[in-house]
């Protein structure tokens, strides 16, 4: 009680200056502020450690046991890494346990009595209580607080696919609030008329755009080749600038699309079977931390900046009920074997597990875009659940979507009987290699 006090205090103690000053005004990646929270994440911080691929820093971990053990986010990590602890001592990796549905991986380091992070269940916490993303130094990586307590997700508590027709601009926005654009994306709309980084948008077609929110249902009222008036302010002055609209990637959703107008996403943000939903501004690198309360609790793990406003934390709970699985090896990925060097195999058998290999790498791109059709028929049947058949551009999408799941389950078929006559020749081979001996 008495450290929420103190961190209130000092947060209280920033003047709010009038709206004419908007920008002096302290935000939550504001240096004072984070320093504000070096209690908070002071007992967290020594657990932190940084995974390294190739000497480049890819991803946060947290130590959860002494003698070695590491959770991190696991879609993150490479074939060989580096786990650097807080202290900057550096070990090689391995990872010793996978849970999938969850994107954790537990690894292994040669280090003892390293310093591991106590996880206490955060089921405690509500919306609203503040919460911080320790690192290695004294202040926190970030600050936030819960927008929606743990909570159980299932397949239609993610975005529903979205309606692919409307128009598309190709520019992010920086977190500064209103429309200031932080990016503008090569070879599209905004490209192609001049939109520069640091234009405000202040207007389409007149109409005022004073948020992100608004800029986007906006654009999304216009289709392909359509040609809006942008009115932005650039370097102190207004100008108006003639936009063509282009066509929104095939890959990019309505929910990618809102989202992405802030900082980068992670390529693995949904289907956790549990998260904890805070409003922390995360990096994709940032993920696999732990997260605390103010009381510096370990209440979860970081797993996925999945949104402008919305990053997930793995609950503590969860993560306490996984590790001794994680440890005993029982969720060990698989280990691909190599072939024996000194034990060449005769030509015929070499041709045929060449044709297996081959066979196996297009049957698992098969089933990943069966089940990318899946999931988006899956979400295509959802919208028309919530919707009705009334929107004409929705039944299309479904329609769609139905074609490419039965395209992609043919195309998964035909490879899988390829791959079954490559297996059946192999063993044929090598039962001929062996009478010959």
């Amino acid at each position: 009680m008495f450290l929420r006090s103190c961190l209130v205090v000092a947060l209280l103690s920033f003047s709010v200056t009038p709206l004419t000053a908007q920008r002096d005004e302290p935000t939550k990646s504001n240096g004072k502020v984070l320093a504000a929270f070096r209690n908070v994440v002071a007992r967290a911080n020594p657990s932190v450690v940084h995974i390294l691929r190739d000497g480049k820093e890819v991803a946060l971990g947290t130590v959860v046991g002494k003698d070695g053990w590491v959770l991190t986010k696991n879609s993150l990590l490479g074939d060989k890494f580096e786990v650097k602890l807080a202290d900057d001592r550096t070990f090689a990796g391995k990872i010793v346990g996978v849970k999938d549905e969850f994107d954790l991986a537990l690894l292994k380091v040669d280090g003892k009595d390293l310093p591991a992070a106590q996880l206490k269940p955060a089921k405690e916490l509500t919306p609203g209580d503040w919460v911080a993303t320790p690192g290695t130094s004294k202040e926190p990586v970030a600050i936030g607080v819960v927008s929606v307590a743990t909570r159980k997700m299932g397949r239609r508590d993610y975005p529903p696919a979205s309606n692919p027709n409307s128009g598309f601009l190709g520019i992010n926005l920086t977190e500064d609030g209103g429309a200031k654009i932080g990016s503008v994306q090569e070879n599209t709309a905004a490209a192609k008329a001049g939109l520069k980084v640091g234009d405000v948008i202040v207007s389409i077609n007149a109409k005022p755009i004073p948020d992100p929110e608004t800029l986007i249902n906006t654009i999304a009222a216009y289709k392909p080749n359509e040609t809006i008036t942008i009115k932005v302010k650039r370097e102190g002055k207004e100008e108006e600038i003639k936009a063509t609209l282009g066509k929104r990637p095939a890959n990019l959703s309505r929910g990618d699309f809102q989202n992405r107008l802030g900082n980068e996403l992670s390529d693995r943000r949904t289907g956790f079977p549990a998260i904890l939903q805070h409003d922390t501004v995360l990096k994709p690198i940032q993920c696999g931390g732990p997260l605390v309360d103010l009381d510096g609790n370990v209440i979860g793990i970081n797993i996925a900046r999945a949104g402008r406003t919305e990053s997930y934390a793995i609950p503590s709970e969860n993560v306490l009920a996984l590790l001794d699985d994680l440890k005993s090896g029982k969720l060990a990925p698989a280990v691909v074997k190599k072939p024996d060097p000194t034990k060449p195999e005769s030509e015929a058998i070499q041709k045929c597990q060449a044709a297996v290999s081959a066979a196996e790498g297009k049957v698992k791109a098969a089933e990943q875009k069966a089940t990318t059709a899946k999931k988006i028929l899956e979400q295509a049947k959802a919208a028309i659940d919530e919707f009705g058949t009334g929107d004409a551009d929705l039944v299309q999408v479904h329609n769609r979507a139905k074609d490419l799941a039965a395209r992609t389950d043919k195309e998964l078929n035909e490879n899988l009987k390829v791959l079954e006559k490559a297996v059946a020749e192999l063993k044929k081979a090598k039962e001929e290699a062996k009478e010959k001996k």
